[in-house]
């Protein structure tokens, strides 16, 4: 029942995102206005302000923000002075065109041939009921200047990325070769970061995929900049002092923000207990490195749904990301320890919680995460890979946000690391019991609210209905 709620939902949403992309060729957003009260304002208040003021509302709220446009024979700019010196207002301003959704004609398929614009229809994550509301996040933030996360320098450590044409290897066709930034890789010790592995450019492709190309998927943050830095080898596995010495070397390069899509474990095998990365002491001394240097950290909590991990302890030094369902459950694998900060998209299936029957592994599984990289066997091949879910591909999701809120400045030209955290924390829309929990920290990030030129209320919870 709860897949076809989400599915029924984003159905109903993607109709009004395109017959509001097509309303737009027709009519002006300059004549619309947004509008915060104050927190503490009764909602009869606000509503007599708005009939006062002349105005009325048009579209739903933005983060507690109201849309509204001008009466008949009401200009706009007499409706923003009267709003402006009215005490319960905490301010409003003009709506611009650029508040209309971005809708890049990205295919959602490896070809050019599919259907424009249709990543909508793919991409859940990003638009749908239980995503991260990115297009509103893009329209906001290029109306800063930071279009699509531009000027922001990402770094991925992982297994390398798809970057450039160099014996048995292809860049990615969905990855702009201009916005690749000078990387290294640290297995093989040489300048040549490519990827052997296909993980490095899955999630490089959910952070930076280039949008309006025809082509595959749009990344969070489509215009940013990429430091591709491999610390993985081909089979995915590395340790804590190689980890290290790419989040240094990204550190020294003038990343912006690092993307750290794995996970440590005790001691080899694989399969043992899975630790915090803030475990390694050489890690906490690099991710140490990295705040003071003002360089945002986001980690991968892990895929072992362990209850200690993240642990609470030195857990300021990264941004610790669990993974959810297209349901808006945690996932069945997401590891949720008491230093769980958020969670982001990861797919699959919802994990069993006591407490939350609505949250069932029994239940359908959820779409996992699209993007475009290849298989091992083939790294001149590109396609949409089947089965990636996990904390590693919601990590990037927060990645890719950070970029959007640098890029438009929303805390200003130069936040400090705990800054680019807390706000990413009272943005987010509260999932499990009220507050702060270990399933979902502080709740599913909303890049909508987190890249509003203002201070900000946290939006209201997703609604999960079963």
């Amino acid at each position: 029942m709860r897949a076809a709620v989400c599915v029924a939902a984003l159905t109903a949403l993607l109709s009004t995102f395109f017959a509001l992309a097509a309303a737009h060729a027709h009519a002006s957003t300059a004549t619309r206005l947004v509008v915060r009260f104050k927190h503490d304002v009764p909602a009869a208040t606000r509503a007599a302000t708005l009939r006062s003021a002349g105005v009325r509302p048009v579209a739903e709220p933005i983060a507690g923000a109201q849309v509204v446009a001008p009466r008949d024979g009401v200009t706009p700019a007499y409706a923003l002075r009267w709003l402006r010196a009215r005490r319960p207002v905490a301010w409003a301003e003009l709506s611009l065109p650029a508040r209309a959704a971005y809708v890049p004609n990205d295919s959602g398929v490896v070809s050019a041939a599919g259907p424009p614009a249709g990543w909508a229809t793919v991409q859940w994550e990003l638009n749908g009921p239980c995503g991260i509301n990115a297009p509103t996040a893009w329209s906001q933030v290029s109306r800063l200047g930071g279009s699509g996360g531009r000027g922001i320098t990402v770094a991925i450590l992982d297994s390398g990325v798809a970057y450039t044409r160099r014996g048995p290897f292809a860049p990615s066709p969905d990855l702009d070769a201009e916005r690749f930034v000078r990387g290294y890789d640290f297995i093989d010790d040489d300048p040549y970061p490519n990827d052997e592995f296909g993980h490095g450019t899955f999630v490089a492709s959910i952070v930076g995929a280039t949008a309006n190309n025809a082509f595959g998927t749009v990344g969070v943050a489509y215009r940013s900049k990429i430091m591709p830095v491999r610390v993985l080898d081909f089979e995915g596995k590395s340790d804590a002092a190689t980890i290290a010495r790419g989040l240094r070397y990204a550190i020294r390069r003038g990343a912006d923000v690092v993307n750290l899509s794995l996970e440590l474990f005790d001691a080899p095998p694989l399969d043992s207990a899975p630790r915090s990365v803030t475990t390694s002491r050489t890690m906490r001394s690099a991710l140490a490195a990295a705040r003071a240097a003002g360089v945002v950290v986001v980690s991968a909590a892990g895929n072992s749904f362990d209850l200690n991990v993240p642990g609470r302890r030195y857990d300021t030094l990264a941004i610790n990301v669990g993974g959810t369902t297209e349901h808006g459950c945690v996932g069945d694998y997401s590891n949720h320890g008491p230093g769980l900060d958020v969670v982001a998209p990861g797919g699959g299936s919802d994990a069993v919680l006591t407490g939350d029957a609505k949250c069932l592994q029994g239940s359908l599984p959820g779409r996992d995460v699209s993007g475009v990289s290849f298989d091992v066997a083939s790294p001149q091949s590109f396609e949409m890979l089947p089965g990636f879910r996990g904390t590693s591909s919601a990590a990037p999701h927060v990645t890719g946000l950070v970029a959007l809120m640098l890029a438009a400045r929303v805390l200003g030209s130069d936040p400090k690391s705990g800054d680019v955290e807390r706000r990413l924390e009272r943005t987010a829309r509260d999932l499990g019991v009220p507050g702060r929990d270990r399933y979902y920290g502080w709740g599913l990030i909303d890049a909508a609210a987190a890249t509003l030129p203002r201070p900000v209320a946290p939006p209201p919870p997703v609604t999960r209905s079963g």
